[in-house]
Formats: structure tokens, C-alpha cells, sequence
């Protein structure tokens, strides 16, 4: 259940005035999908999506004003805000009793921060968040892009007990020898090759190769955009571990999760 309107069909971009108004009126705020286990229908946590709560407009997807914001330098103020939005609210489910992760993307820009795992170390000791109940997604692309400076922190986070997620995994070629359980915890399959993988043989290989790719590495593996039952079911048969997608559920705002987990549970 939302507390919320449906997200806004506007595509175009807001202008930056605006956008402004939006972070100082506090109107930006994370949604979360959920993040079901295939095999028990247990729901294991939930990825934040930024939202704009807009005041005439309803809630806004984000193609309304990430993209001004990557360029007017402005992600990192969006990501900080997220990041702290959602654990707290990550902490809430805890203190209401659900085990839970949230999962929070980060950035090129992130990566470039050398201090990155002691601040996200830092802002969930504050939050009161065990390292285990955060996992931090970095798409493949942003990966292979910025490995070299990336491994280490990743490392570090992994070693703290914080998880690691790639993002988009499959969308290219080069990062496969660099998985293991050392830098991540989890595969996020793209839903470029989860979409009509029940018809379309080379979706399913593919998606067949990256699941054994994360069981041989003991990573957990996770299909996004998962909308077709179809799929669903061969997602069922290559052991994937877990799914997100309108199939189960679109974002929620913090306080519509619970009982929607629950409502889903006891369904």
C-alpha cells in the first residue's frame, strides 16, 4: 500500500530552481523495491530509488531531475541524502522486526571519494545500522570503468560486512575474472536480458551464465525489472536466487513497506 499518488508520467526534465527548492524543502526521498527470495517468497530487503514528492505535481521518477543534476554537480548531495534517508528507514523496519537490507547505488563520483567506506562506515554507526543490513550497487559499466580505484574500497566495505552489489550485470564484457566474494556479495542481472528470457534462448544462456557464475563465487544473484510470469518461472529453474520487479511489487515509500511485506507473506 502507498501512501503516496503513482509515480508521474512526466518525462521532461524540471528546471533547476526548482530542483534547488526540492533538496532545501526536503520534497527528494527514497522509495524501496522489494527484493524477494525465489525459492521461500521471503522478502531479503529493498533497493532506494530516488523520488521528488512534488507539491502540485505528485511523485516524480527521477529522469525529472537526476539527469540536471549529473550535470550541475549536484549527485553527491542527492546520493548523501538518500543514503541517510534510507538508513533510517532501514532501521525502523529492524525496530519493527524485520530483518531487512536496503540497498543504496552509488556513483563514478563516489568512487573517486578514497574515503567512501569510512563515510558510509561512519553515517550507519550513526544510523545505528549493522553493516549487514546496508548493501552498496555499482553498475558494471561504472565497475570496468573505474576498476583500479574502485577494488580497494570495495574490499574494504566487503571486509567491514557491508554488501556489495553489481548493477546491470551482463550489459558488457571484461569485469567476469573480477568477481568474487572478495569485492561482492551479490549479481543484479539487467532486465535488458531478463525481459523475454522464457522465449529467447541466448537471454536465458546468458542469464544462466551469470547465475552460475555467482553460485560459483557464493554471491547472491538477482533479477531486475522481473514484470512476466514466464520469466519468472525460468528464473525459478536456473536457481536464481532472488527477483525485483513490478512482478512482486513497484517502489514504496519507507512506510508503505511493512505492510506490504506483510500483505505479500501471508498471501
Amino acid at each position: 500500500m502507498s501512501v503516496f499518488p503513482p509515480t508521474s508520467p512526466a518525462k521532461s526534465a524540471m528546471p533547476l530552481d526548482e530542483i534547488w527548492q526540492a533538496l532545501v524543502n526536503d520534497q527528494l526521498v527514497p522509495f524501496f523495491q522489494p527484493i524477494v527470495n525465489l525459492a521461500d517468497r521471503k522478502v531479503l530487503g529493498a533497493e532506494a530509488l530516488a523520488r521528488w514528492h512534488h507539491p502540485a505535481l505528485g511523485v516524480l521518477s527521477p529522469v525529472t531531475f537526476v539527469p540536471v543534476m549529473e550535470e550541475r554537480g549536484m549527485m553527491r548531495e542527492l546520493t548523501e541524502l538518500i543514503l541517510e534517508k534510507s538508513l533510517y528507514a532501514c532501521r525502523d523496519w529492524l525496530d519493527s522486526g524485520y530483518d531487512l537490507f536496503v540497498s543504496i547505488n552509488l556513483s563514478g563520483l563516489s568512487l573517486a571519494d578514497q574515503q567512501l567506506p569510512a563515510y558510509i562506515a561512519q553515517k550507519a554507526r550513526i544510523a545505528g545500522l549493522p553493516p549487514a543490513n546496508l548493501m552498496v550497487e555499482l553498475s558494471e559499466n561504472t565497475l570496468r570503468q573505474h576498476w583500479d580505484t574502485a577494488a580497494p574500497q570495495l574490499m574494504a566495505l566487503r571486509a567491514q560486512g557491508f554488501g556489495v552489489a553489481v548493477d546491470d550485470f551482463g550489459v558488457g564484457f571484461g569485469l567476469e575474472q573480477k568477481i568474487d566474494n572478495r569485492c561482492f556479495s551479490a549479481l543484479k542481472m539487467d532486465r535488458a536480458f531478463v525481459h523475454g528470457a522464457a522465449s529467447n534462448s541466448h537471454l536465458l544462456s546468458i542469464l544462466s551464465e551469470s547465475v552460475a557464475l555467482g553460485e560459483k563465487h557464493g554471491l547472491t544473484t538477482v533479477a531486475i525489472g522481473v514484470e512476466d510470469a514466464a520469466d519468472l518461472a525460468v528464473l525459478t529453474e536456473i536457481r536464481c536466487t532472488a527477483v525485483q520487479g513490478y512482478i512482486c511489487s513497484p517502489p514504496l515509500p519507507a512506510q508503505g513497506l511493512i505492510p506490504w511485506i506483510s500483505a505479500w507473506e501471508n498471501g
